[in-house]
């Protein structure tokens, strides 16, 4: 999990054909952030989607030490140090609401579901639970409206970390294949593309990689797309018309 040149690639943002990252957003994203740990992965896969982009160029400045980290509360250092003290997550919030505001954890599971549900008259009641708790430990009232109006922006996009690590996963195994063996990785994703203009899409990302395709060959191609003994890619002969 933490192979230098599947972190390269990321760092590069030549992620076509991988899990998840492949947007041209997602690459201008990557190529600023310089991702090289998981936990980047994690986070960038659930900061990416409406509402949380708008983190993104935070979380990337943060991350590389051009703004400081910050936290509205030093209690919250805990669970917002991994993602450099901005909340990302759904299990973020829930921890928090515990620590802060003395939350059971029945009640931060409430907290999470009228959130994501947008549901004002059960968030109303839960803010004012979750200021008088707060405040009975001693806590600023005015940092806690900021908080706690931070949380009810964020919330109604939140990614729970658990479900963006599972995806950030996958697409990490994609990446690492990819990296390591870009032509037997290339050859399946060449068999897999269905339509012939993503074909075509992905045979340019193969002349970008420096991997040669060649036409079919009597005495090399197999069915689909595979890899040679040099590491190049030969058309399959069941592309061609009439060939059984």
């Amino acid at each position: 999990m933490d192979d230098v040149k599947t972190f390269n690639l990321y760092q590069r943002g030549e992620t076509n054909a991988t899990f998840q990252f492949e947007s041209v957003g997602m690459q201008k994203y990557l190529r600023e952030l310089k991702p090289d740990k998981f936990a980047d992965l994690i986070a960038m896969n659930a900061l990416y989607r409406p509402g949380p982009l708008a983190y993104i160029p935070e979380y990337i400045d943060r991350k590389l030490g051009k703004k400081k980290v910050e936290y509205d509360l030093p209690d919250m250092e805990e669970y917002l140090k991994e993602t450099y003290g901005i909340t990302v997550y759904q299990e973020q919030v829930m921890l928090l609401s515990q620590k802060i505001g003395g939350f059971t954890k029945g009640d931060a599971d409430v907290l999470r579901k009228a959130m994501g549900k947008k549901q004002k008259s059960v968030l109303d009641k839960m803010k004012a639970q979750f200021v008088a708790g707060a405040t009975s430990k001693g806590h600023d009232a005015q940092v806690l409206e900021k908080i706690w109006t931070d949380w009810e922006a964020f919330a109604q996009y939140a990614f729970n970390k658990s479900h963006s690590t599972c995806y950030a996963y996958v697409a990490y195994e994609t990446a690492y294949l990819k990296a390591h063996y870009p032509g037997e990785y290339m050859s399946a994703v060449l068999n897999h593309a269905g339509s012939i203009e993503k074909i075509t899409f992905f045979m340019e990302e193969c002349k970008r990689m420096g991997i040669k395709v060649l036409g079919p060959d009597v005495n090399e191609s197999l069915k689909g797309f595979s890899v040679n003994k040099k590491g190049e890619i030969r058309f399959g002969l069941g592309g061609l018309k009439g060939v059984g």
